[in-house]
């Protein structure tokens, strides 16, 4: 028994290493959806910080034309338009430059989304029309944290159970085995 509750605890462990692993190495830029440009789509966004990530196919852009964008997002029912951060530290709807920081490459601003719900993407670019697209998604870093509870789940369970106690297993004598073994006889009351 007591082999079973150790590896249930390292096999806990080991569940907890391979989420971490696999979302820290996988791609989350489209996580809560894509809009192709120059329409019009429609994104459901959770509330806090969602980055949009801007991608172009390799062949798209033409001599003589710099693939800018413009883009908003405003809530579907209506409102003013989400603010956002850009890339290069502006606050304009005009960005031209893209991210090059590891786990956000390619990002070209941060929203600040005030509520879960579905919003409305309109941009334009001076690429032909499905040439490019939006991207909202988040970096691996947040990720990781938005599974939290999950991760300290399995944390948790596999130090519990390392504290569960099991019998021993055996066989169990009447007197204990560093235990001295005391005589009837008054002559000799200790018999070794």
């Amino acid at each position: 028994m007591r082999w079973l509750k150790h590896t249930i605890s390292v096999v806990l462990l080991l569940v907890a290493v391979g989420i971490v692993l696999s979302t820290a190495l996988s791609d989350h830029s489209g996580d809560y959806g894509r809009v192709s440009l120059p329409q019009t789509g429609t994104v459901h966004l959770p509330k806090g910080k969602v980055t949009a990530y801007y991608r172009v196919r390799g062949d798209a852009i033409p001599a003589g034309q710099t693939g800018g964008l413009t883009f908003a997002v405003t809530p579907a029912h209506g409102g003013p338009p989400i603010a956002m951060a850009l890339a290069n530290g502006e606050t304009s709807g005009v960005a031209v430059t893209r991210s090059e920081t590891i786990g956000e490459l390619g990002a070209v601003a941060k929203l600040d989304v005030p509520a879960t719900g579905d919003y409305l993407v309109s941009g334009t670019t001076d690429l032909p029309p499905g040439a490019a697209h939006l991207d909202f998604g988040t970096n691996a870093g947040t990720a990781i944290l938005e599974r939290w509870k999950l991760l300290a789940g399995l944390v948790l369970g596999s130090f519990l159970l390392t504290l569960i106690p099991v019998p021993r297993s055996g066989r169990h004598w009447q007197d204990g085995a560093g235990e001295p073994h005391w005589s009837s006889d008054p002559r000799a009351p200790y018999v070794p």
